[in-house]
């Protein structure tokens, strides 16, 4: 006998889109003309991106799917501290519609973004890591899981603000192997894009053209104040 999958959020009705129902999938906290550079969102799709305008990213496209508030406040962080790992399985392919509806040209390979490794083993797994593989195998581009590697180890990013998150996280990355000259960084949830932008520096500096990030979701603001959030990078 054949049964239909049931969405994935209320667990009540068939899912239809995504894995979710037609209700779960709009009551989504979709993201808002998002400036494509950095992925805040603006007042209209024509608007300047002061936050662009000021820190001139080095990075060159985010791609984002929705805001950083709830569910999302409570499921991202059920991924990463809980291994509710299930719970990518419908994000990703929320991700992976984005993605395809932005009409931007696809990268040549996916970076997720790495852990400390004594990090990634107290924590067991990678959410960057998990959600990458999942984004590379819905839009067919390979995963490069050893190519980017956090060499030093840092301190708890939501305990800082932005400039201080900018400071902390220098010289934190190093590349292995040579990439492609298109190339897009893969994590859970964007806050200042310190880290993004950190690694993005990086990628240049060695010979990449273009970087793209792929996020779940991103911080209503860019946080740049001594402000806390409930996000850890």
């Amino acid at each position: 006998m054949f049964f239909k999958q049931i969405c994935q959020l209320c667990r009540l009705q068939p899912a239809q889109l995504n894995g979710l129902c037609e209700d779960c999938h709009a009551d989504l906290p979709w993201r808002l003309f998002p400036c494509p550079v950095c992925g805040l969102s603006r007042t209209s799709p024509m608007a300047d991106c002061p936050d662009c305008q000021r820190l001139q990213p080095a990075f060159d496209h985010t791609c984002v799917a929705l805001d950083y508030r709830f569910p999302l406040t409570q499921l991202l962080p059920a991924i990463k501290y809980h291994q509710q790992l299930r719970t990518l399985g419908w994000l990703a392919p929320v991700l992976a519609a984005q993605i395809r509806d932005t009409e931007q040209a696809l990268p040549h390979c996916l970076l997720p973004v790495p852990m400390h490794p004594w990090d990634q083993l107290r924590r067991g797994h990678n959410q960057a890591a998990l959600l990458a593989e999942q984004l590379g195998r819905q839009l067919n581009i390979p995963v490069q899981y050893q190519a980017l590697q956090k060499i030093r180890h840092t301190r708890k990013q939501h305990r800082l603000s932005a400039r201080q998150r900018r400071h902390n996280l220098q010289g934190a990355f190093a590349l292995n192997k040579p990439l492609p000259s298109h190339v897009a960084l893969v994590d859970d949830v964007m806050t200042t894009g310190s880290t993004l932008n950190e690694i993005a520096r990086l990628l240049k500096s060695q010979g990449v053209l273009r970087v793209d990030n792929w996020v779940i979701a991103r911080t209503p603001e860019s946080q740049d104040s001594t402000e806390e959030t409930d996000e850890i990078e």
